[in-house]
């Protein structure tokens, strides 16, 4: 125990990696909400529940996965918490679709639309992968899936993004 501070030093080893892993939290949180101001209340919370099950985390090299699990279910919660106002995407697509070509993101955001098209079932590994840098063997240990449906899904979804922008999936 770290009798200056009062805190077992386990504790102030799991502070820090929280630390050092809360830019890549806040990036995927925010690539999840698109708002930086949700994103950071979602790490915040997510941080705040992984401190109170930090007896959960026996190995430190999971410490990643574990906390963006915590984030994606963190982010979840805002969900079934409160109904917000719902819009019709398509909608929205097709309202500024003028604006998005000219802005100079509008293929960022292009992209961005065409992800959040895809089921959860599909979007969640893909986004796991491409942002998170897990390994498949990563993405299916902590959605509870075997190896090779992650990597279905992985191709599936990559094949609905090629649909999505019309491009031949041979």
């Amino acid at each position: 125990m770290d009798e200056s501070r009062g805190a077992p030093v386990a504790d102030l080893g799991q502070a820090r990696l929280s630390q050092e892993l809360r830019p890549e939290l806040l990036a995927f949180a925010c690539w999840l909400t698109a708002d930086r101001a949700v994103a950071e209340d979602v790490v915040q919370e997510a941080l705040l529940r992984a401190w109170k099950s930090r007896d959960a985390l026996k190995d430190r090299a999971a410490a990643k996965a574990w906390l963006l699990t915590i984030v994606r279910r963190e982010h979840a919660r805002l969900y079934e918490r409160k109904r917000l106002e719902m819009i019709d995407l398509e909608e929205v697509v097709s309202r500024e679709d003028g604006q998005l070509a000219v802005d100079g993101e509008g293929d960022l955001m292009g992209l961005r639309l065409a992800i959040l098209k895809l089921p959860e079932e599909y979007r969640v590994p893909l986004l796991m992968q491409v942002l998170g840098g897990f390994t498949t063997q990563e993405i299916a240990t902590q959605l509870e899936l075997s190896v090779p449906a992650v990597l279905t899904r992985l191709f599936r979804a990559r094949h609905k993004l090629r649909a999505i922008y019309g491009l031949d999936a041979t």
